[in-house]
C-alpha cells in the first residue's frame, strides 16, 4: 500500500470499493456514479495527512450517498468529523452519517451560497455547517 512516493491511492480506494476516474470525466453533465472519485487529488492530499480519518471520510460519505465524492465534499466531511467527531468511535460516526442524506445537504449547501448578487461563503463551510445542524442533537449544540 506504501510506495517509495508516498501512499497508492487507487489501492488504498479499492480497499473501500471506490474508483477513481481521470477528472475530465466529471463533466460529462451526467448524474455521478456512486463510489467514483474523479481525480482523487483531495483524498490523496488527506491520506498524507491522517491515513486513519481519510478512510473514515471514505466510510462515512458510502454510508450516507456514495455519489457525493467530490472535492468539496470530501473536505467538508473530513473538517466536521475533526471539529466533532474526532474523539469519538468512527463507528460512531459512520452511524451518524447512514442516518443522514448527504446529496440533499450538499444541494442545499450550494443554493443557500451562492445568490443572485454573488457568493455569500464557501460551499464546503456551509457544507460543514448543514452536517452540524442534521447530525449533531440540538441540547449539545447550545
Amino acid at each position: 500500500m506504501i510506495r517509495q512516493n508516498g501512499i497508492n491511492v487507487h489501492r488504498f480506494l479499492e480497499g473501500f470499493g471506490v474508483k477513481i476516474r481521470p477528472y475530465c470525466e466529471a463533466r460529462t453533465g451526467k448524474d455521478r456514479p456512486p463510489n467514483v472519485v474523479f481525480g482523487g487529488r483531495t483524498l490523496a492530499r488527506l491520506m498524507r495527512k491522517d491515513i486513519e480519518m481519510a478512510g473514515l471520510v471514505v466510510r462515512c460519505i458510502q454510508a450516507s450517498d456514495a455519489t457525493c465524492f467530490d472535492d468539496v465534499v470530501i473536505w467538508s466531511v473530513w473538517c466536521f468529523i475533526g471539529a466533532h467527531m474526532a474523539h469519538k468511535k468512527p463507528q460512531h460516526a459512520v452511524n451518524a452519517f447512514s442516518l443522514i442524506d448527504l446529496g440533499s445537504i450538499k444541494r442545499r449547501a450550494q443554493c443557500l451560497t451562492t445568490g443572485d448578487s454573488g457568493r455569500m461563503a464557501k460551499t464546503a463551510s456551509a457544507i460543514a455547517t448543514l452536517l452540524a445542524d442534521a447530525i449533531i442533537p440540538k441540547d449539545e449544540a447550545a
